[in-house]
């Protein structure tokens, strides 16, 4: 008795392409992270806007770099970059209170 054929998904053979021996596991490693990683800023872009951009706090949003990066967040990253503004330590740079982080989604929006 044959088996009912069923449709393969385009992930499915996307994924059979890149087991192709004549694919490259670098080519093969890229394709993969890069579907993961789309519509989300690189990691380095996240700490750039912690690290130099925000920490000197809410003026920072004048600064056209910020703008560029903020612009880049996924919804998760800007609710996790918000949340730790919040959280800075007293050393490092001083707390956003609730008002200028919603002032920053604020700003995020209209990019």
């Amino acid at each position: 008795m044959a088996r009912p054929r069923t449709k393969v998904s385009e992930e499915i053979k996307r994924f059979w392409r890149l087991l192709d021996p004549k694919v490259s596991l670098e080519r093969a490693w890229y394709e993969f992270n890069a579907r993961a990683c789309a519509g989300r800023a690189a990691e380095s872009t996240v700490e750039a806007l912690m690290c130099t951009s925000l920490r000197r706090g809410p003026g920072a949003l004048a600064n056209p770099n910020t703008l560029r990066r903020l612009a880049e967040l996924s919804e998760q990253q800007l609710l996790a970059v918000m949340v730790r503004l919040q959280k800075f330590k007293p050393h490092i740079a001083p707390a956003w209170t609730p008002e200028q982080v919603e002032a920053l989604a604020i700003v995020r929006k209209k990019l």
